[in-house]
């Protein structure tokens, strides 16, 4: 499999919701070692950011990007909340 960036101008793809950085386009040619020696595939289009995360192997470019769109909405788990305690302070006789 032969892979190579395809630049794209500033403001092409949504932001990663990680890392703030657009996605780099990769386009890939040729079968992976895990593929049947004899079949034929196309080229493959994928995109990824640094932090790592990526959509996988799409026929065109449309459905990368429409695969990252869907990945752009997921958000990061949120933190779980302390537990509350039902502990409530003494209660202090008033002073004279």
């Amino acid at each position: 499999m032969i892979q190579k960036q395809i630049t794209h101008p500033a403001g092409t793809f949504s932001a990663c919701a990680c890392c703030r950085k657009e996605p780099r386009h990769i386009r890939s040619s040729g079968r992976t070692s895990r593929e049947a020696v004899f079949s034929s595939f196309g080229d493959r289009h994928q995109l990824e950011t640094a932090c790592g995360r990526r959509t996988g192997w799409h026929g065109t470019l449309a459905e990368a990007e429409q695969a990252w769109g869907q990945l752009g909405e997921t958000l990061p788990l949120p933190l779980h909340a302390a537990k509350t305690t039902n502990v409530r302070p003494l209660r202090v006789r008033g002073q004279r």
